[in-house]
């Protein structure tokens, strides 16, 4: 039976949960009504209203150019074990990609990368953002394996693009081309090559559950890896909207977009110094996927800096361009620190180790056995791992609260004798800790231990395009919030059972952890999984799932730990006092010479002689 605290607790995180899904309804509202959407059309394409371009005088939405007569469009793809890539003579680039057996949240179709492109993947673009060279393509030669383009820019500048699938033996190969660029200067005067570009593609969330962070485009200047998410370019609390972002960069490693599980990375041969643009626009989702309004995000990249030669000045750039799922063991793979891509940030240490070892259990330990719930039960053995490599440091931290709790009746004393004193009651109860051999932060280590586990595994859990589509029990997608059914009050409450069971279960835990502190740092701990509670109530399944057999793995620990004979509170031999007393006692020394006038750390000030007279004496 749950307590009077218990059902307390629960309640409260109900109706904070309404308010949060009410108000952030609405401020999506408020927001879908202040900018036009781009509408998804079922062919995959996105259907853009029509604004006038500032500089064109044409209907445009991502600064095209001026409307131009153009020949008919001509599709080619090359098919791999794990996409398939469909060309366009319209760029001569990658129109889309569909990510084979990746299916849409809600809908019977895959996911396409480029999705919301209105130009291709590897199209030139010439100076600036949002300008591209309109050129049209020929398709010259087509195989299994590649296909080659053959365009003109203008009367002078003739461009080859030959596209190729790479070994689908090398690591990634199933997302993998080979691009080889050429453009050859038939004009009268030398071109630079950086003026031109290369659209590197467009990125949108899949979902409206996704967050606006998870969406954005990156790039690795030397060894540094930048990402802006699509609210860099919103407007903030101390800043206008950025409409464009545009950087210069000194060693251009690679560029690309992502959204949550998806990304398009381009990497040329050989790093060089050049610029990289990117862009936003509204697109609105599905019905099957929230049927709210997101963002989408596109960039490009500049060539390097060179000079094509007047009359017959050539030269061959190569890229290696991947568009596939954010594996992370695969991106690791690949060179160039494409890893990176992963954006595990401050705790990727953590990350990317527990996505191994998740990737190692689920190969070996269950995969062999069945594939049905195999990554759920993954999780869950990893977490027992974890929590029994825990288990010496969280049963030493459970003795010493016990300890700490037999002590309180002393400690109450000391507070008692000292109310105007707090710094002789501090130095005292560290005294009484110390007699008795209590560490007061003992019972602190397992929760700094496992804060950065948990962010770890938050982030490993947020990219983890592994449990896209993998059920476990009632949980249908644990990529996914475990929604069992919507109440439909407030614009529709999620009823999400994991994270509820997780909270129930921490609860239960607190109730069996030694009461330590005063009243009010009690209260504030009892705020924990509140707090957890929100935090995960709308993010993927799979964390509430690692953080409940987190939590059931504790229970049972605390159990058996109970069932132990208590630790007996025995008077240490004296050892002189610590280093936290003596730094106490020092400052308390200090504070009573300043009292007296005195000069911490020397003796005190002497009181002036009085002035003597002077001498009349005979």
């Amino acid at each position: 039976m749950l307590d009077r605290k218990t059902w307390i607790v629960l309640l409260l995180c109900g109706g904070l949960l309404a308010l949060n899904i009410y108000y952030k309804g609405k401020l999506e509202r408020e927001r879908a009504a202040q900018a036009p959407p781009v509408e998804e059309t079922g062919g995959g394409e996105a259907t853009p209203p029509k604004p006038d371009d500032p500089e064109t005088g044409t209907p445009s939405i991502s600064g095209e150019g001026p409307a131009v007569e153009v020949a008919p469009e001509e599709l080619v793809a090359l098919r791999t074990s794990g996409a398939v890539f469909e060309f366009s003579t319209h760029g001569g680039g990658i129109k889309r990609v569909d990510m084979l057996g990746q299916r849409r949240v809600g809908a019977d179709s895959d996911v396409f990368l480029n999705r919301h492109g209105k130009k291709a993947i590897g199209a030139l673009t010439t100076t600036g953002a949002d300008r591209y060279a309109n050129g049209i393509y020929k398709i010259k030669s087509q195989s299994d394996t590649e296909v080659v383009f053959q365009g003109k820019i203008g009367d002078e500048i003739y461009v080859r693009k030959r596209w190729a699938l790479v070994d689908p033996e090398q690591t990634g190969g199933a997302f993998r081309l080979e691009l080889e660029l050429t453009l050859e200067n038939q004009g009268e005067r030398s071109v630079q090559l950086a003026d031109y570009g290369l659209f590197v593609g467009t990125a949108a969330p899949l979902h409206s559950r996704e967050w606006e962070n998870q969406t954005g485009l990156f790039y690795l200047d030397g060894g540094d890896f930048e990402f802006e998410a699509v609210t860099w370019f919103k407007k903030g609390f101390f800043r206008e909207a950025r409409p464009l972002l545009d950087r210069q960069v000194g060693g251009m490693g690679y560029a690309g977009v992502s959204n949550q599980f998806f990304a398009t990375v381009v990497k040329p041969a050989e790093p060089y110094a050049g610029k990289v643009w990117g862009k936003t626009a509204p697109v609105k989702m599905t019905d099957e996927a929230g049927g709210k309004d997101m963002m989408a995000v596109r960039a490009g990249m500049t060539l390097p800096e060179e000079e094509l030669g007047a009359q017959g000045g050539q030269r061959t750039v190569k890229f290696d361009v991947f568009a596939g799922p954010k594996e992370n063991l695969m991106l690791r793979g690949l060179d160039g620190k494409r890893g990176k891509v992963m954006n595990y940030g401050l705790f990727g240490f953590v990350s990317w180790p527990l996505n191994l070892v998740l990737n190692k259990i689920h190969t070996f330990v269950f995969a062999p056995i069945s594939d049905k719930w195999s990554w759920g039960f993954a999780i869950i053995l990893l977490t027992i791992l974890i929590r029994g490599a825990m288990w010496p440091l969280q049963n030493k931290s459970t003795r010493s609260m016990k300890r700490m709790s037999k002590l309180q009746p002393q400690v109450k004393e000391l507070r008692e004798k000292y109310p105007d004193d707090p710094q002789k009651m501090n130095a005292e109860m560290m005294k009484l800790y110390r007699e008795y051999g209590v560490n007061p932060l003992g019972g602190c280590l397992p929760l700094v231990v496992q804060i950065p586990i948990f962010f770890g595994f938050y982030r490993m859990l947020q990219y983890a395009v592994e449990l896209r589509q993998q059920e476990f029990l009632w949980v249908e997608d644990l990529s996914q919030p475990d929604t069992v059914f919507t109440l439909p009050v407030f614009g529709g409450i999620p009823i999400n059972l994991l994270p509820i069971l997780m909270a129930a279960t921490m609860v239960l835990q607190m109730s069996l952890t030694p009461k330590t502190g005063d009243k009010m740092q009690q209260r504030m701990f009892m705020f924990m999984p509140l707090i957890f509670f929100f935090f995960c109530y709308n993010f993927a399944s799979a964390l509430a799932l690692y953080w409940t057999t987190s939590n059931i793995f504790a229970i049972v620990q605390m159990m058996i730990t109970q069932r132990l004979p208590d630790p007996e509170l025995k008077k240490k031999k004296s050892a002189g006092p610590g280093w936290m007393a003596r730094m106490q006692a020092r400052a308390a020394e200090m504070q009573k010479q300043k009292a007296q006038g005195g000069r911490p750390g020397g003796p005190p000030k002497q009181k002036p002689k009085k002035p003597r007279g002077p001498r009349t004496g005979g």
